[in-house]
């Protein structure tokens, strides 16, 4: 085999990894980690036979390389739990960065970034159906988990897969209402919308249904589609206020006893900060400085160890520097996804699945300032995913 053939082999077969990866994604944690390593390997031979790294020369590479490096710095605060820190940093933290780079640097065709699309909403039809099937049977078909008190479909729980709903939901609000969209596959992608928004809907997650309806705003706002917009976000209101159930969850803030301990969570958060702002306490050692905090005491029985604001547990573990270089890293990529989209640089439905990557993101950031979903292997998979495809749809000329 040539040199050019071994480098075109490499490359597809990193494409279909992929593809397994983002097909993998709320069925299987070990299809996932094997369809990235494996990608990952493909990688490496194929930039050593091809050097090629054109990609990486732009504003979000050094932000993300900046957010390593605060993660990497982190580790001088986390004392007796460095070898935890290391875990952290190298197979969760550095396998987020690099599935973003694979899929920057690898779907960078429109059919390729088609092909990734139509998986990407092929396999939420297939959990969608199965959640709805949980919901009447009592457990789903796919991982035989049991309907405990919310429908969670093949998920842990109800929160991560609202959480898999949200971006995936607004991706395919965008591609509905795209006017080159042929009628029958609008058609088809309507009920997909209501299957997957019935599912979010009765996972009753108040944040999930609140990143979704600011995702529909930013939607709204960036593709100028007043009179199409309101009408969804007033439908998906009404549902909320006249079902007594959701009516009951979504004002359960304000009940007695309410959202006390996601209030607990963040406020040990808090404490946490004031000790070492600038540097945090040390990539992965929340949980293990948790419980010194008076605030954490009632809730170690219930094994409250996340700050339900992934924003605040970045801060604590890796510092200021390391929070910012983050939502600097997210906010370059969106701003060149959103100069591209205004300036109309994409041919036909590519806009429409840019707009809704986007928001898609946008919606999973505020789902995530209120839960865990940056500390999942599956939600943070498909987060860094989409951030790359993003990045890869933004470039000038695709």
């Amino acid at each position: 085999m040539t040199k050019d053939k071994a480098v075109i082999f490499l490359d597809r077969s990193i494409e279909y990894l992929l593809y397994a990866l983002i097909a993998s994604i709320p069925i299987s944690n070990a299809a996932i980690e094997i369809s990235f390593s494996l990608a990952l390997v493909a990688f490496l031979i194929k930039k050593v036979l091809k050097p090629d790294f054109r990609f990486v020369k732009n504003l979000p590479h050094l932000f993300v390389l900046l957010f390593f490096g605060f993660c990497t710095l982190s580790l001088f605060n986390s004392g007796e739990f460095l070898n935890k820190s290391l875990r952290a940093l190298f197979s969760k933290w550095l396998e987020y960065i690099l599935i973003f780079i694979l899929a920057e640097d690898t779907l960078n065709t429109p059919k390729r970034l088609r092909n990734a699309a139509f998986i990407l909403l092929a396999v939420s039809a297939l959990i969608g159906i199965d959640g709805i099937v949980q919901q009447f049977r009592g457990i789903d078909f796919l991982r035989q988990r049991i309907l405990i008190s919310r429908i969670s479909a093949t998920f842990q729980n109800q929160n991560n897969f609202s959480a898999y709903l949200v971006p995936i939901l607004l991706l395919v609000t965008s591609l509905v209402f795209s006017p080159q969209l042929k009628k029958q596959f609008r058609f088809i992608l309507f009920f997909l919308w209501s299957l997957l928004g019935v599912c979010l809907i009765f996972t009753f997650t108040r944040s999930a249904w609140l990143g979704f309806l600011i995702g529909l705003v930013l939607m709204l706002f960036l593709s100028r589609k007043i009179k199409i917009a309101i009408p969804l976000i007033c439908v998906f209101i009404i549902i909320l206020i006249s079902i007594p159930a959701l009516r009951q969850r979504l004002t359960y803030t304000f009940q007695p006893g309410g959202d006390e301990a996601r209030l607990a969570l963040s406020y040990s958060a808090l404490e946490m900060i004031k000790e070492n702002p600038l540097l945090g306490k040390g990539l992965g050692t929340f949980m293990d400085h948790f419980p010194k905090y008076p605030a954490s005491k009632a809730l170690i029985k219930h094994g409250g160890y996340y700050a339900h604001n992934c924003f605040l547990q970045i801060w604590a573990e890796i510092g200021l520097f390391g929070l910012l270089s983050f939502l600097l890293f997210i906010g370059a990529v969106l701003y060149k996804g959103i100069r591209i989209f205004w300036g109309n640089q994409l041919p036909g439905q590519s806009q429409a699945v840019l707009l809704g990557l986007i928001c898609a993101i946008f919606g999973f950031l505020v789902h995530s300032f209120f839960d865990t979903q940056l500390y999942s292997l599956q939600l943070s998979a498909l987060f860094w995913f989409l951030l790359g495809i993003t990045a890869s749809f933004a470039r000038e000329g695709l």
